[in-house]
């Protein structure tokens, strides 16, 4: 039995925060065994399986919009692929509750999150501030209590912040998706190349 497909339960660091397509992409691969462990950038979840930190890393590796992720691809090198999920990606606008929608005048996102979604920023007129993540964001957000100001990111971030979705989905594709890959230190017992039949796109190991 290969050992990520025993009843183990593992601890896999991804980019992102509470609610984010990464943390859904684990549970969809690993149910209940997934332990996420969020960190700010692709370059730190590569160094905590590096240094051990964690058992196994997930990362974003291509976008149906985007292309690949050069960013998580290069983070990735190192590293040996156990399985990999796509997903439909959506995305929305989320605020203070008690916001409104005209009331908006520039969005927090992440990088990718703000490249899939740039046709309706611009459309909108909004200003755009880049951000590590809307996920990691959303507390301070909160704090700050601003109501001219939303965060872009998936519908998943306001459950589990508080956030309150003013519209959506809003990413320029409706078939947006991503694909996650799985990974580990060392090579898994199978043929190289050879995946879990949950793959629906294959991505290159390097772009």
């Amino acid at each position: 039995m290969e050992p990520w497909t025993d009843k183990r339960r593992y601890t896999v660091g991804y980019q992102g925060g509470p609610g984010c397509h990464s943390e859904r992409a684990g549970l969809t691969l690993l149910s209940e065994r997934f332990i996420g462990w969020p960190f700010a950038s692709f370059a730190d979840v590569a160094a905590a399986l590096a240094n051990g930190h964690v058992d196994l890393i997930l990362l974003p590796v291509f976008n149906s919009t985007t292309g690949p992720i050069l960013e998580a691809l290069h983070a990735s090198r190192p590293f040996s692929a156990l399985d990999e999920t796509q997903l439909h990606i959506e995305h929305y606008l989320l605020a203070m509750p008690g916001a409104r929608r005209r009331d908006i005048k520039a969005v927090w996102a992440h990088p990718q999150v703000a490249k899939q979604c740039a046709g309706w920023i611009k459309q909108n007129g909004l200003e755009l501030k880049v951000v590590d993540d809307g996920a990691r964001r959303a507390p301070a957000f909160l704090k700050s209590r601003r109501r001219d100001v939303g965060v872009l990111g998936p519908v998943g971030i306001g459950k589990a912040t508080g956030l309150y979705p003013l519209e959506g989905p809003v990413q320029d594709d409706p078939d947006n998706r991503t694909t996650f890959r799985l990974m580990a230190r060392t090579a898994p017992a199978k043929k190289p190349g050879e995946l879990s039949n949950r793959k629906q796109n294959r991505v290159p190991a390097t772009a």
